[in-house]
């Protein structure tokens, strides 16, 4: 009998165990920023509503906003939208839990507000792309200048 519950209280603390890291896992992923968490509702992660709608696309830009680097001209401006993007995140689960019709009347600024997140955040990828294509241009440029260092190498000393 001993065994039967000690097998029956592994089983049990497994499935528990299990269920408690699957919680985690998808809390995890309905952050809108990795390592803030996010008071939206697992539900939003597959729900139709506007609210979970406009909460994946702010996940979508705080994906996409942490893969920049923060340069220094644009650190500033990755700081502030991630701040925007938590402030927006806890302000929808604020709207969602109002009646249909606040709600409605709520959704053109919180949609106006989410296009110009992404729109910013748009910027800040190309910008940071900008960067990076300057810094092919460097590597390319030192390039050439150690194929000129070889060249002169190869002929020989200069004389004086």
């Amino acid at each position: 009998m001993d065994i039967l519950l000690t097998v029956l209280f592994v089983i049990v603390a497994l499935g528990a165990g299990t269920a408690f890291g699957l919680r985690y896992a998808l809390q995890r992923r309905n952050r809108v920023l990795a390592g803030v968490k996010s008071p939206a509702p697992l539900s939003w992660l597959s729900s139709g509503r506007r609210e979970a709608r406009f909460h994946r696309r702010l996940r979508a830009s705080g994906r996409r906003l942490s893969l920049v680097p923060p340069t220094d001209d644009v650190a500033d401006i990755i700081t502030r939208l991630q701040i925007e993007l938590v402030e927006l995140d806890a302000y929808l689960v604020t709207v969602a839990r109002r009646h249909s019709s606040t709600r409605r009347a709520d959704r053109p600024q919180i949609s106006e507000r989410v296009e110009q997140i992404e729109e910013l955040v748009r910027r800040v990828e190309e910008r940071s792309r900008n960067e990076q294509v300057s810094l092919d241009d460097l590597s390319e440029r030192l390039d050439l200048l150690e194929a000129a260092d070889e060249e002169l190498n190869e002929l020989g000393p200069t004389e004086h």
